[in-house]
C-alpha cells in the first residue's frame, strides 16, 4: 500500500507542475566499450546537439562523463517551460537522438526537477534569462566542482576519497592556496580533527605529485587585513547578507560572538576564496553530515544570497551521486526542494563503502527495467545493486537453486501467482529450481543483494521471460507477505 501511495504521489506532483515552470532534466546513460563517448562524439559532429540547442526555449543541453563510471554519461538539459520541451519532442532531432542511442545501445533513466518562475506572468526566454542571470544560468565550473567534492570528503572523514578528489581538483585548476583555505575553513563546520586530517592528506598529495614531477599552482595567499579592521562589525554585515536579515543568537552570546567575529569576520575576510566559494564549500560539507538538515537548508539559502547560482546548486546532487555518495546527494536534493521549490520524492539510499556498487550491469541490461550494477565477490558470489524502481524480468533457473541475501536498502521478491515478499537487510531467499520469479528494488529505495547458486546440476541454465509490467510492479505492495 505504501508503494502505491508513493507512485500516486509522484504522478500527482508531476501533474501539479505549472506549464510555465522551467524544467531541468537529468538523464543518466550507461554504455559499453566506449559507446557513450562515441555517442556524444557523433551527436556533436553531426550537428544534432547544436540543432537541439537552437530550439526556441532551450537554455542548456550538455553532456558530462561521471568520474566513477568509465562507461557512463550524464545529460543535463534545461527548458524554459513545457512548451519549449514539447517543441523539442516534436522536432526531428528527438528521433535522430533516439536512433543514435539505439545505434550505440545506451540505456538510461530520467529524473525531472521543475524550476518555478518567480513572476506570475511568463516573459520571453531571453528577457527572463537576462533578469535572472546571476542566480540562474551560471554553471558549476571544474574548479568549484573540485571545491565541492573535497569538502564533502573532508566532512565524511574519507581520506582515500579525499586523496583522489584532491588530485582531480588540482588537475582542474584549483590552486594549493584555495585547497588549504577550504579545508581550513571547514574546522568551523566539521571540527578540528577532520580539518587537520584533511590538511594532512593534502600535504601527502602535494608531496606525491611533486615527486612525480607535477608542479601545482601555489595560488595567492589571502591579503593582510587593513589596520583597525573590526572583525565583529564586518562579520555582522557578512552574516546579515548571508542570512538575509540580522541574526542574533541571544541564547548563547559567546557563540553569537564566535560566529560574527571569527567565522564571518576573520575567516570570511580572507580573500583567497570568494564568499560564494565558501558557501559552496559549506553546503557540500553539511550535505555529508547526517542529521544537519536545518543547517543545510539555511546554507542553501545563504549560498544564493552570496552569489551561488541556482543552476550551480542544482548540479551539486548529481556531482555528489557520481563522486561522493548517494546519501550526500539525497540530503542536498531534499534541501534544494525546501528552498527552491523543486519537486523531490525522498529515496532511501545505500552506502557503497560497505557493499560495492560495481559496474553497470550491461551484459544483462536487456533483462532489466531500470539500471543495475554488478560487483563480483569472493567465493563465487556477486553483489547486485538496483536503482529505485529497477527490477529484472520474470525468469526461471533450471537445474539450480538461486540464493538471495539482501544486504542494503529495500526491495521485492515475487514468485508467479504468489504475493510479493519484501526484501530488507538480512532477508534470505532460496529460490526453488524451476520457479518463475523476479526481484528488484522498491520504487523509493535503492537495494543491494548478494546472490549465488547452489545444488547446481549439469546443464543448468537461466530462462529469461517477459518484463515485470508497471501495473504488476505497482501492485506488489497491496498484498505483500
Amino acid at each position: 500500500m505504501k508503494l502505491i501511495k508513493s507512485l500516486t504521489t509522484i504522478a500527482l506532483l508531476i501533474m501539479a507542475i505549472p506549464s510555465n515552470a522551467q524544467i531541468t532534466i537529468n538523464i543518466r546513460y550507461s554504455g559499453a566499450n566506449g559507446s557513450a563517448k562515441e555517442y556524444v562524439k557523433e551527436m556533436e559532429e553531426s550537428g544534432i546537439a547544436a540543432r537541439i540547442r537552437a530550439v526556441e526555449g532551450c537554455i542548456r543541453y550538455d553532456y558530462f562523463f561521471p568520474a566513477d563510471d568509465p562507461e557512463g554519461l550524464l545529460l543535463i538539459d534545461d527548458w524554459a517551460d513545457q512548451a519549449a520541451l514539447d517543441r523539442y519532442h516534436a522536432s526531428p532531432m528527438m528521433q535522430e537522438a533516439a536512433a543514435l542511442r539505439e545505434k550505440y545501445k545506451l540505456g538510461g533513466r530520467t529524473i525531472r526537477r521543475y524550476q518555478p518562475i518567480s513572476d506570475p506572468a511568463p516573459q520571453p526566454v531571453q528577457q527572463r534569462i537576462s533578469r535572472n542571470e546571476s542566480n540562474m544560468n551560471q554553471t558549476l565550473s571544474p574548479r568549484r566542482q573540485g571545491l565541492a567534492v573535497i569538502a564533502a570528503f573532508e566532512a565524511k572523514g574519507d581520506q582515500d576519497g579525499l586523496e583522489t578528489a584532491l588530485g582531480r581538483a588540482l588537475d582542474n585548476g584549483l590552486t594549493v592556496s584555495e585547497a588549504k583555505e577550504a579545508l581550513s575553513q571547514l574546522y568551523a563546520y566539521t571540527g578540528f580533527p577532520r580539518s587537520l586530517n584533511a590538511l594532512g592528506t593534502l600535504q601527502k598529495v602535494l608531496s606525491s605529485r611533486l615527486a612525480a614531477g607535477i608542479h601545482d599552482d601555489p595560488g595567492k595567499d589571502a591579503e593582510p587585513l587593513p589596520a583597525g579592521y573590526d572583525a565583529l562589525k564586518q562579520g555582522t554585515e557578512v552574516q546579515t547578507r548571508l542570512t538575509g536579515k540580522p541574526f542574533d543568537y541571544s541564547f548563547v552570546p559567546a557563540t553569537d560572538y564566535y560566529l560574527k567575529a571569527h567565522l564571518f569576520g576573520d575567516i570570511f575576510a580572507r580573500n583567497n576564496l570568494s564568499h560564494a566559494d565558501r558557501e559552496i564549500v559549506t553546503v557540500s560539507a553539511i550535505s555529508a553530515l547526517p542529521g544537519c538538515g536545518p543547517q543545510l537548508v539555511a546554507h542553501v539559502s545563504g549560498a544564493r544570497n552570496m552569489g551561488v547560482s541556482d543552476a550551480e546548486l542544482r548540479e551539486l546532487p548529481a556531482l555528489f551521486e557520481n563522486n561522493v555518495g548517494l546519501a550526500e546527494a539525497e540530503r542536498l536534493r531534499e534541501a534544494l526542494g525546501a528552498v527552491l521549490g523543486d519537486t523531490h520524492i525522498p529515496v532511501e539510499t545505500v552506502d557503497f563503502s560497505v557493499w560495492p556498487k560495481g559496474q553497470p550491469n550491461t551484459a544483462y541490461a536487456q533483462y532489466f527495467t531500470g539500471n543495475s550494477y554488478l560487483a563480483q565477490m569472493e567465493g563465487g558470489m556477486a553483489n547486485v545493486t538496483f536503482e529505485p524502481g529497477c527490477r529484472n524480468n520474470w525468469h526461471i533457473h533450471h537445474g539450480q537453486v538461486q540464493v538471495l541475501v539482501c544486504v542494503a536498502g529495500r526491495g521485492w521478491y515475487q514468485e508467479w501467482g504468489k504475493p510479493a515478499v519484501q526484501l530488507v537487510p538480512g532477508t534470505v531467499i532460496a529460490i526453488p529450481e524451476g520457479v518463475k520469479h523476479w526481484h528488484g528494488a522498491a520504487a523509493d529505495s535503492w537495494m543491494q543483494h548478494l546472490t549465488y547458486h547452489k545444488d547446481v546440476q549439469k546443464g543448468a541454465s537461466n530462462e529469461w521471460l517477459e518484463p515485470v509490467s508497471d501495473e504488476q510492479y505497482a501492485r506488489v505492495g497491496l498484498n505483500a507477505q
